[in-house]
């Protein structure tokens, strides 16, 4: 294959297609390269200088696109599509690049192979925060030689962590896209982030994660927590919104992990034999347990009996010998007590291990109820770990739809998005999933039989072939009053993060919010990372997410070209009266997402045209638009020099009822969304004043 391409590249470049030169040429060096001072010093800048430029750039493939026969699935790299890791042969450090093909037609890119050294046109794109080369074209001519693939670096792990902590080594930054080596270390965690992924620490408990951007090892099973390796290979990536780490190395090939001569006993398949524990009822807990390389040499389980308790410990036993399922009966306890526990086995080499690995935020738990089963119940997750008590359980449980598939646009089957709650406040709402609840509707009274799982760090009532049975048993019921909570309490919180994760399917309400930038994923307007998420804060100044795209409303953050010209485009430095909606979990963040208009209150539209030539000359007031409307209408108001402005809103015996704008604004052309959904029909009047401008307008809300 290797030399088929080389021949080819090279009669194309006798024949005098010579690669073109219309852009730079750059080292890998020149992309990577960012200097200590910007490095140490908060908030750290790990962005390439040649962010959003178009370069070329030369080096050997260190990691090929594609094993196998089948070039289109068998991905080595999950990049979203082809692609590899490139790597300057000549140079140990800022020397490495993940690579991903932009272009239509790949079938050159695929036939790449390790050692293939070749001259790649495309721009520099920060995903997340790894700098990404995205290759815009590709032929057989851009092939230009082949030499040895060059070796892993050897490191430790203090290298990349600080000693005894996950807390990143901000100068490690140079080992961004290198492919390293880390030797002797123990695994733990297994399933970190998901797949075949899992965590390493040396001897001084210095951690690092073990990701799972390879195809085989996404869908791997994780080693054993407490397995020695021998060693463990793989790129490095960076994410700097981890909550264990910063650095994560992604292994590529099978070789690229090599297991040690200590392989611990496997505990799985845990399970308890009652769903409800009723009050002073015992409970008995089952698992699987085999060691890989010996025998087993003792297995107990220890509980407690509340959060902050002490541990007791039950000795689990086989029902035969030889029998690999082990088994013992945790005692009754009073009614509400929460039975939090966890797994420990030992071998004939003394390798110990435990289920689950981390026996601080993991616990098993359930709990001792004399009552009905309620959603807090089930989402209650207090150590850390987002997953319920019920997990893989069925249940039953009541509520009221909050949102449905009209609230929230994209009502497929395979990410509808439906929440029942039954009151307010932490806990106490939850997605529902399956063909049967795309039919309910917000304000149904519901009662839900399903199986409890964790879906993506999001946790959802799902039943069997997705079928969730949905009974429902009132309509037209009043739905839960949002919640009120400050952007402080979610802020740029990681999953299953507390008190975040408490918050997680509730319909919460966020107050005198500013927009603190109109894109929260890149710049401004149409751009490939528009994803139509706003950053928000309130009086705390921490911000925190808004999804606007999925909701069934007209706001915007300009995604698209043909949204230029919205009523309803949101802006950098946007105020609203308050923000209502459902607190979701994504891509790595909490988000709230607002579902009809209405939930967006008394919007506030800074510097709707700032081009000079059209900005105002005089105060003006314009009427509200529409007139007489229900429940929302606009108003629009110019000012020809920054001032500070008040519009307030009044009833027709002159009582002030609402303050929607009061604040410092600049020159131009302003707007506001005035919604008067909790208001009654009538006539209203709104006044404007700035310095000694004042004006008064009637206003005809008809419900």
């Amino acid at each position: 294959m290797k030399l088929k391409l080389f021949f080819a590249a090279m009669i194309i470049l006798v024949c005098g297609q010579m690669f073109a030169q219309t852009y730079p040429e750059v080292t890998i060096r020149n992309i990577q390269y960012i200097s200590l001072d910007s490095l140490n010093t908060a908030p750290h800048d790990y962005f390439s200088p040649y962010e959003g430029d178009t370069v070329i750039v030369t080096g050997v493939v260190q990691v090929a696109p594609y094993y196998g026969a089948n070039p289109d699935s068998n991905y080595i790299m999950r990049v979203g599509g082809s692609g590899l890791l490139l790597q300057d042969e000549f140079d140990r450090e800022y020397s490495g690049l993940v690579v991903k093909y932009m272009g239509t037609d790949a079938s050159d890119f695929k036939l790449l192979d390790t050692g293939a050294v070749v001259k790649l046109k495309g721009y520099v794109k920060e995903y997340y925060t790894t700098t990404q080369f995205n290759v815009i074209e590709f032929t057989a001519a851009d092939l230009i030689g082949f030499t040895n693939r060059p070796k892993p670096v050897v490191l430790t792990l203090d290298s990349l962590a600080q000693v005894g902590t996950f807390a990143p080594v901000y100068k490690a930054e140079k080992w961004e896209g290198m492919y390293v080596e880390l030797r002797n270390v123990t695994t733990s965690d297994p399933g970190t982030t998901g797949g075949g992924s899992f965590t390493v620490f040396d001897e001084n408990g210095t951690q690092v994660v073990i990701g799972r951007a390879s195809t085989w090892i996404n869908s791997a099973a994780a080693p054993i927590a407490g397995t020695k390796l021998e060693y463990v290979r793989g790129y490095v990536e960076t994410r700097n919104n981890l909550a264990n780490g910063w650095f994560i190395i992604n292994p590529c090939y099978y070789d690229d992990i090599k297991l040690g001569n200590v392989i611990p006993p496997r505990i799985s398949n845990v399970t308890r034999n009652k769903v409800y524990a009723a009050l002073n009822e015992p409970v008995v807990v089952s698992a699987k347990i085999k060691d890989p390389d010996g025998t087993i040499a003792s297995a107990k389980l220890y509980y407690k009996t509340s959060e902050t308790g002490n541990y007791q410990s039950l000795d689990m036993a086989a029902a035969t010998v030889g029998d690999s399922i082990y088994s013992c009966t945790v005692p009754g306890q009073a009614a509400e007590s929460l039975i939090a526990y966890y797994l420990e086995a030992k071998d004939n080499n003394n390798a110990v291990s435990t289920n689950p690995t981390n026996t601080t935020t993991g616990l098993y738990f359930y709990h001792v109820l004399n009552r009905a089963l309620t959603i807090k119940d089930i989402q209650y997750s207090p150590f850390g770990s987002g997953y319920s008590g019920y997990n893989g359980y069925n249940v039953t449980v009541s509520g009221v739809i909050t949102c449905d598939t009209t609230d929230l646009v994209d009502g497929t089957f395979s990410s509808a998005q439906v929440y029942l709650q039954d009151g307010t406040g932490p806990w106490s709402g939850i997605k529902l999933y399956g063909t049967e609840v795309l039919k309910l509707h917000r304000g149904d009274a519901v009662t839900v039989t399903g199986a409890v799982y964790e879906n993506y760090n999001v946790t959802e009532i799902k039943g069997l072939d997705d079928a969730t049975v949905a009974v429902v048993t009132a309509t037209g019921v009043a739905v839960p009053e949002a919640t009120n909570i400050s952007t402080q309490l979610i802020g740029t919180s990681v999953g299953s993060t507390l008190p975040a994760e408490s918050y997680e399917g509730v319909l919460v309400k966020y107050d005198t919010l500013t927009v603190i930038d109109d894109n929260a994923d890149g710049d401004s307007g149409p751009v490939a990372n528009n994803f139509g998420e706003i950053l928000v804060a309130d009086a705390s100044n921490i911000q925190t997410r808004v999804e606007l795209q999925d909701g069934g409303n007209d706001y915007n953050n300009f995604w698209d070209a043909s949204l230029e010209n919205s009523s309803y485009r949101v802006r950098t430095n946007d105020k609203f009266g308050s923000l209502t909606g459902i607190l979701y979990f994504s891509y790595s963040n909490y988000k709230l997402i607002p579902r009809k208009n209405e939930d967006f209150v008394d919007h506030v539209s800074v510097g709707v045209d700032e081009e000079i030539n059209t900005l105002p000359n005089s105060f003006v007031v314009s009427q509200n638009y529409p007139n007489p409307f229900n429940p929302s209408t606009k108003i629009q108001f110019s000012i020809p020099e920054n001032a500070f402005v008040t519009l307030k809103v009044y009833n027709s015996l002159g009582q002030e009822i609402r303050t929607l704008v009061n604040s410092n604004l600049n020159r131009g052309n302003h707007q506001v969304v005035f919604n008067a959904a909790n208001l009654s029909s009538g006539v209203y009047f709104y006044r404007v004043e700035a310095g000694n401008f004042s004006s008064i307008k009637k206003m005809i809300l008809m419900k």
